[in-house]
Order: C-alpha cells, then structure tokens, then sequence
C-alpha cells in the first residue's frame, strides 16, 4: 500500500519478516514469548541470507516484540545512510481531500529527507511523486468507506526496522496508529529512531492518551542513539499538553520551536509537534496552505557528531 511515494520502484519492505512463533513438544517450563520472539529474531539475522531479510517488520498484532527488533537493528553496519545534515517534513494531509494536495505535497518531498505524515491514505500516483523515490513505512489506522488511513514516514534511504503500534480510540473506538522506525547514519556507528504518531484525540480524560504515549516512551528509552518522536499529538488541553510535557522532559526530547508559529491550533494550543535527541536543529519553520487543515512542519537537523 502506497501514499504515492515512488516505493514501489524501490521496495522498502519486501519481503517483510513476520514473526510468527511456533511452539513444537511442550516444555516443563516454557520459555516466555518474549525470549522467543528474541531467539527466532537472532536465529533470522544470523543465518546466511539475513541480508535479504531485512527490514525487520513488527506488525501491530506482535508490537510486543519491537524492542527486540530494534536491539537487533541497531546492531547491523550499513556503509550508507542519512546525511549528517537532513531536512524533515511533519504534515497531517486530511485524507488528502483537496485536490491540488498531490502536487503541493510533491515539491515539499522533493526537499525533504525524511517525513512524517498523518492521516495518510492511498492517492493516485502521479510522476511528480513517484520521482521521489522515497523509502515508506505505513501502518493503518482508520478505515472509512473502504479506503484506509494511518501514519506514514517516508525517507531518502531504507529503514532497518519498522514497527506498527496501535491505539484505540475510547469513544469511537477506532485505532490510531504509530509508525516506529530506525535508520542507520551516515559516518556514524548510532542509529536514528523516529516515532511519527497520530495521537488519540476524542476522550474525556486522558488514559489513553497517556497509554499511547508510554508505548512509544518505552521504546525510546532503550535508544541510546538520537531520536525524532512527533506528529499529530492533539495537545488542545491543558492536561495533554502537561501530560506531554512530562514524558519528554523523562526522555530528554527537546522541543522544536517555531517563530513565527503557524501550526494549527485547537483552544489556543498547537496541535502538532517534533521533538529531538541528540539532535542539533539547525532551522525550523512552519508553512501555510490551503490544502489541509493543518500546516506543515519543516525543520533542519545535524548529528551532534557531525
């Protein structure tokens, strides 16, 4: 499934690894499933065509095993990977309903790097965009009239994990999605985790809010390589935006600042954000359109060992 990125001249995910366990004679005392998961994931990369397997893909129906798949990811030496300094675009599209969307979208990926889309969806491919050529990593979220939506980060190089997490909506209960990826750096022996996440919105309080947000926190603290957790956050309270602020304050994120400050807002609160590790931000700036009804975010990111 493509957001018209040009990944299917470059395939990003095939073959996808799905994990899938097995349990043969039954053991007096059997191993947890998270030591499985961890075995089958090394038995996979040890092997000899471990280089045809990656990129190591954890579905949502097996989240529980993406630490294991990121430990593993953070070990493999690539010689290339993402420039020392890189452009990001964090976008909410909606749906992409209007029509010159497409196009609009296309002249922002052509100075991009690396970007975070939320609700994303299947468009039409057209040559501007599939001139891009950039890597994808989707995960569905919400399906309306047969036509699915979720979060999408694309890039200039391939990732070597990606996990898909899912959220539920209280009221509505529909999933929001969170697309977990890692990438090797160029010249470096680290590895960048991004978290692009389209935040649960309609509750009254905020456990589920919260609940989403310590899944993606959980994987970030065993990162020690740089980080860029973002997207749509929904942060039109108080207590979200409280809530948010104490997690990365817990994970050392820095917020990325915008001046002037177009993002979209709800009760006077911006909606969207990034926030950086071991990241040095070099600019940042919001842009206005027609196009959606949120604006997009571009920012310009180094390597602190750049």
């Amino acid at each position: 499934m493509s957001w018209s990125s040009g990944a299917l001249n470059k395939p990003p995910e095939s073959p996808e690894m799905s994990l899938k366990l097995s349990m043969g004679a039954r053991l007096a005392r059997p191993p947890s499933i998270s030591n499985i998961a961890t075995a089958m994931l090394i038995c996979w990369v040890s092997c000899g065509q471990a280089a045809e397997e990656w990129p190591l893909v954890i579905t949502a129906d097996r989240s529980a095993e993406c630490a294991q798949a990121l430990s593993l990811g953070r070990q493999q030496t690539r010689a290339d990977g993402l420039a020392a300094t890189f452009s990001l675009l964090n976008w909410n599209v909606e749906k992409a309903q209007h029509p010159d969307l497409v196009v609009e979208f296309a002249a922002f990926a052509e100075r991009s790097d690396l970007i975070f889309l939320q609700e994303a969806v299947p468009l039409k491919k057209t040559a501007t965009v599939i001139e891009q050529s950039l890597y994808e990593a989707f995960v569905r979220g919400y399906v309306q009239n047969e036509i699915d939506t979720g979060v999408l980060t694309l890039a200039r190089i391939p990732h070597l994990v990606h996990c898909q997490l899912l959220a539920s909506e209280p009221w509505l209960r529909t999933p929001k999605a969170t697309s977990v990826t890692l990438y090797p750096l160029a010249g470096s022996n680290s590895s960048l985790l991004t978290i692009n996440l389209h935040a649960v919105n309609f509750s009254f309080g905020i456990k589920a809010y919260r609940a989403q947000l310590n899944a993606a926190a959980d994987l970030i603290r065993a990162h020690e390589g740089p980080v860029i957790f973002g997207g749509d956050l929904n942060t039109w309270s108080d207590r979200r935006q409280a809530t948010l602020n104490a997690l990365t304050d817990d994970l050392g994120l820095t917020p990325v600042p915008f001046s002037p400050d177009h993002r979209t807002s709800r009760f006077g609160r911006p909606l969207d954000h990034l926030y950086v590790r071991g990241l040095s931000l070099q600019s940042s700036k919001t842009v206005q359109v027609d196009t959606s009804d949120h604006n997009p975010l571009i920012v310009t990111l180094q390597g602190q060992d750049a």
